[in-house]
């Protein structure tokens, strides 16, 4: 059995949303997206030492809490989230940064426990609401919802 805990949260933040993406990234490393992101059906690409999400709509805010902790969090239930994502990233800083689509600073850097290699877990629920807002409102906040957990892999687990 482990001893998990969490070890840092981000609550409430409200990352601006255009191109209908966010970032979750290492600080000081760059987001690289992959070839073909854009026209992938992925919710969430890892890009190098961090992650793209799309979101379902544009020209808003959505609400998204980060959760990082000391081993892989008990499941959450299914019925609360309508899509579940995973993807593994990296953090030599240590610590990691939640930017808008342009990498705009979203609240303070978020510690993770040491430099290494992480799994990313992206719960979303109001995909479809948001992107129907899509051209009759501009800049509403909340509808789309994430929730995105992170905890250390074992570096054998994980190759480079």
């Amino acid at each position: 059995m482990t001893d998990r805990q969490l070890l840092a949260v981000v609550e409430d933040a409200m990352p601006r949303i255009e191109y209908r993406h966010f970032q979750l990234v290492d600080d000081g490393a760059r987001v690289e997206a992959p070839d073909g992101w854009a026209r992938s059906p992925q919710m969430v690409v890892a890009a190098g030492h961090g992650a793209i999400l799309r979101t379902g709509g544009n020209d808003f805010y959505p609400l998204v809490r980060v959760e990082v902790w000391s081993a892989q969090p008990d499941p959450q239930d299914p019925s609360l989230w309508e899509v579940v994502e995973e993807v593994d990233l990296r953090s030599d800083s240590g610590s990691l940064l939640l930017r808008e689509w342009d990498g705009g600073l979203v609240g303070d850097p978020l510690p993770v426990e040491h430099s290494g290699s992480y799994r990313l877990k992206a719960h979303c629920r109001g995909r479809a609401e948001a992107e129907a807002l899509i051209g009759d409102e501009l800049y509403y906040e909340g509808v789309e919802e994430w929730l995105l957990q992170l905890w250390p892999l074992d570096e054998v687990d994980c190759p480079e």
